[in-house]
């Protein structure tokens, strides 16, 4: 079970902060396993974002200007995870899409989307 528990936008904090006319977006989401076996996630296999149509890659800045855990590791059978996973956008963003793909080799993935 996956649920996106929020989406935040911020302009970073301390030594990270993100390019001109951009901002962060960092998604925090809940993973619960309920199969028999451990799942493994990770923020940089295990999801795929699109910002107005456009792809976009994890941004380390953004997942630290969160106060929260990355999305990183393994998940044993009837365990939960929550973390995050951030990425750097226009400032004038419309239309956030995520996806999760909880088994790499599966194919199937879960996606969310978040409007301005």
């Amino acid at each position: 079970v996956v649920t996106l528990v929020d989406v935040s936008e911020n302009s970073g904090e301390n030594l990270f902060y993100p390019t001109d006319g951009n901002v962060f977006i960092v998604c925090e989401f809940e993973i619960e396993n309920n199969s028999s076996s451990d799942i493994a996630v990770s923020s940089i296999l295990s999801f795929e974002a699109y910002v107005d149509d456009y792809a976009t890659t994890i941004n380390l800045p953004a997942m630290t200007s969160s106060n929260k855990a990355q999305l990183d590791g393994s998940i044993a059978a009837g365990k939960k995870m929550n973390g995050v996973v951030g990425y750097e956008v226009p400032k004038d963003w419309d239309e956030f899409e995520i996806r999760f793909t909880p088994n790499f080799w599966s194919g199937k993935e879960i996606t969310f989307k978040h409007i301005k």
